[in-house]
């Protein structure tokens, strides 16, 4: 098996929004994996299956893909490499999802403490662990806690090459905090800096467009600007429908739309 053939065959699908053939490759290829006792195979694959079972809604498979990866890393030996600090947050992330929070940090914390002993303080995937532990402390409503992990991870991708989408995205974070605390005219600016690149030609065919067009909406519908709210999230709604299927995110921009649509017809 070609792990770099089926990544990039993976990566033209997920560019082209058809995750129901992406789903149905890996779990031929994972068969094949399991089959061959290829491990290494196999732990790319559930790590690949989790990222699109958690993007499709579907936080249980996703755990499970997860936790069977972190099997893979003690079988494989390979318990304290970056490897394992990989599969330790997509799993935090996953448990995340799944609402078991507790689960979810003592993993990020696992992953962090693996990240730091590598030396990889500066990484993209460091950045990562902070934006998702950001996003935890979001859901709880800790938001300045969630902004400090947000500079910080936003400290990391600034210094990066080719980092316009992790800046972009961080952006939006942030200003989804900042809006929680009143703060917005802070969260103006960081809407306005994360769409110079989701306006672009390569932020328009981004999987996180969807999210920051929901984002411009809250500050719109928070700013007095109905109609243009309605705008922007009916946008979101098609292009998360589009990219990633009716998921929990479609759901939830849906419920925000119907809310500001009825508070317009009083």
């Amino acid at each position: 098996m070609n792990i770099h053939l089926m990544l990039e065959e993976l990566d033209s699908l997920y560019g082209r929004g058809e995750l129901a053939e992406a789903e149905k490759k890996m779990n031929e290829w994972l068969q094949e994996a399991l089959e061959e006792n290829n491990l290494g195979a196999a732990l790319t694959l559930y790590n690949e299956m989790e990222g699109v079972y958690r993007t499709t809604g579907r936080a249980v498979r996703a755990v499970e893909c997860a936790d069977r990866a972190l099997e893979l890393i003690g079988q494989m030996g390979l318990s304290g490499t970056i490897h394992h600090g990989t599969t330790l947050l997509n799993g935090a992330t996953a448990s995340r999802m799944a609402q078991d929070k507790s689960k979810a940090l003592a993993l990020y914390r696992q992953a962090e403490d693996i990240f730091t002993a590598l030396g990889e303080n500066r990484s993209y995937q460091m950045a990562s662990l902070y934006n998702n532990i950001s996003q935890l402390y979001q859901e709880e409503e800790k938001h300045e806690d969630a902004l400090a992990y947000l500079n910080r991870a936003m400290e990391i991708v600034k210094e990066m090459e080719n980092s316009e989408p992790e800046v972009a995205t961080t952006h939006v974070n942030r200003a989804l905090s900042l809006m929680a605390l009143n703060r917005m005219d802070e969260a103006k600016r960081e809407i306005s800096e994360a769409m110079v690149y989701y306006d672009s030609p390569e932020g328009r065919c981004d999987g996180h467009r969807g999210a920051a067009l929901a984002a411009a909406g809250e500050l719109a519908w928070r700013d007095g600007q109905g109609a243009e709210a309605v705008s922007f999230f009916e946008r979101a709604i098609d292009i998360t429908r589009e990219r990633f299927g009716e998921n929990d995110a479609c759901r939830v921009m849906r419920k925000n739309l119907e809310m500001i649509q009825k508070s317009l017809t009083k």
